[in-house]
């Protein structure tokens, strides 16, 4: 059982690393795409955010803008999704934040045994 507290450190985790994070999404494909298909931003998000990149607004802008309204709906499947194999194969600087988050303590127990029930 995830504990309110648990769901909060990991947010204000989140809210640390957000900058890291969004600076180490360099490519729009497959960031955005996981996040549509997962059903964490809509497809008119998507699209606007797709169309950001195009009018040569810093991707690591946009992605930092996304991860701030996602951090109003936050949950740990974002998370999951955030540090899925593939964003971690594409993405390889994410690797060490994701580390930051499964680094000795009980939250990292928590996300391990969930990377096994969610898609």
């Amino acid at each position: 059982v995830i504990t309110v507290a648990m769901e909060k450190a990991l947010l204000q985790h989140f809210i640390c690393r957000k900058l890291e994070i969004s600076y180490a999404i360099q490519k729009p494909f497959p960031f955005f795409e996981g996040l549509r298909d997962k059903s964490f931003i809509t497809e008119k998000m998507y699209k606007e955010s797709l169309e950001a990149c195009t009018n040569l607004v810093p991707v690591s802008r946009v992605v930092y803008n996304t991860l701030t309204q996602l951090e109003k709906t936050f949950n740990l499947s974002l998370l999951l999704t955030l540090f899925s194999q593939i964003n971690l194969r594409e993405y390889p600087n994410l690797t060490e934040i994701f580390g930051s988050f499964r680094s000795g303590n009980v939250i990292a127990w928590i996300l391990l045994a969930l990377e096994g029930l969610l898609c």
